[in-house]
């Protein structure tokens, strides 16, 4: 039995949506060295792949906003948005030519998805990451495949934890929402799957920003990605 299927009451399992960053790939060194090289670029001291792992689970612009006030050492409220603008321009540019230098898939993703997909449930990615450096990481890892929607943070207006993203992975699916579970790995993705009226998985090794993501009480909690599969026969 499915431990996602479990979650939804007796009804199918027909599709599964999927975030990015922190559930399926650990991008944290590749999004530090984008980051380091953008303030040193600009004659800021660089931050580290240890703080930026703090850091992630809220979009670029936050996680730029969080190395420009640690390198000028003033509350994040405090900063000039033409700043936080130059900064983020710049990070854009050198992530863009390094998103799979050193980005991994977490342990289990690959085997787990083929699982899935042999059994006939779609899926989808639906990340608050912008769609065009998500695309490409999809690609590297060969997952196009097997979820063909992506939903990226700059596909609508909203993102994570607006509820939109979600309802638009399940019409390109195809899948009704009631038969549809988000996977993922922050309080962002618990609350978009709350406002859709989905039952919601989270992985426990994900960045939630510093946070333990069950303090997000998450329908279910677990600590390999291969657990969200349940007992296989």
């Amino acid at each position: 039995m499915s431990a996602l299927q479990d979650l939804l009451d007796g009804r199918e399992l027909q599709a599964i949506l999927f975030d990015l960053d922190g559930t399926l790939i650990d991008s944290v060194p590749d999004l530090a060295a984008a980051l380091d090289a953008s303030l040193e670029q600009l004659n800021y001291v660089p931050a580290g792949v240890g703080r930026v792992r703090g850091w992630v689970g809220n979009g670029a612009r936050k996680l730029v906003q969080r190395g420009l006030a640690f390198a000028l050492e003033v509350p994040e409220q405090s900063l000039d948005a033409a700043l936080v603008d130059q900064l983020l321009a710049v990070f854009f540019e050198h992530y863009g030519k390094q998103t799979c230098e050193q980005t991994v898939l977490y342990p289990g993703v690959r085997e787990a998805l083929r699982h899935w997909e042999a059994k006939g449930i779609k899926m989808a990615c639906v990340t608050n990451k912008p769609a065009r450096f998500s695309q490409p990481i999809l690609a590297h890892f060969g997952l196009e495949e097997l979820m063909p929607v992506l939903v990226g943070g700059d596909t609508l207006a909203v993102r994570k934890p607006d509820p939109a993203p979600l309802f638009l992975a399940c019409q390109q699916l195809g899948v009704p929402l009631a038969n549809t579970v988000m996977v993922g790995d922050s309080v962002n993705d618990v609350a978009a799957a709350r406002a859709a009226g989905m039952p919601v998985a989270c992985v426990s090794y994900g960045y939630n920003h510093g946070a333990p993501v069950a303090d997000a009480e998450p329908d279910l909690l677990v600590d390999r990605f291969l657990d969200l599969r349940g007992n296989v026969r």
